[in-house]
């Protein structure tokens, strides 16, 4: 795992579309790059292919996991998990003490992958995404 950089959007936009109903575009993704001070990009290879990624924002004492993606076709090989913990870790070492997120209620997956992390349903956002389906708030301690 290392720090995203510009010359990872292009495979990074391209997981955004495989895994995302409703994906940032590569405006959206450079400003997380070079304007948002809280932001953080990491991406995840294998064999010199970008498997995940993620954007988190640290501010004050609570991360705040905005974006992480899995290639469909390498899901259940525990990336997400990777980032997860390493997520975890920086927030921790910049003195985060929380972590939240939002997630769509149907997304099981990545639900049951931030319970193993130790976040719990703290709230439900009604109509939260485009299409109207809700969000679950869920958080936890670092």
């Amino acid at each position: 795992m290392r720090e995203m950089t510009e010359k990872d959007l292009e495979q990074v936009i391209a997981l955004e579309k495989l895994c995302f109903k409703d994906p940032w575009l590569e405006k959206e993704c450079l400003y997380e790059l070079n304007e948002n001070p809280f932001s953080h990009g990491f991406v995840l290879e294998d064999e010199g292919e970008i498997v995940a990624y993620a954007f988190f924002w640290e501010t004050f004492e609570i991360a705040q996991l905005a974006r992480i993606g899995v290639n469909p076709e390498k899901r259940k090989k525990g990336y997400g998990s990777i980032l997860m913990k390493e997520m975890m870790d920086h927030a921790r070492e910049n003195e985060c003490e929380f972590i939240s997120l939002d997630v769509r209620a149907t997304n099981v997956a990545a639900q049951a992958l931030y319970t193993k992390f130790g976040l719990i349903e703290v709230n439900r956002s009604k109509k939260y995404y485009a299409d109207g389906e809700d969000a679950i708030v869920m958080s936890g301690a670092l």
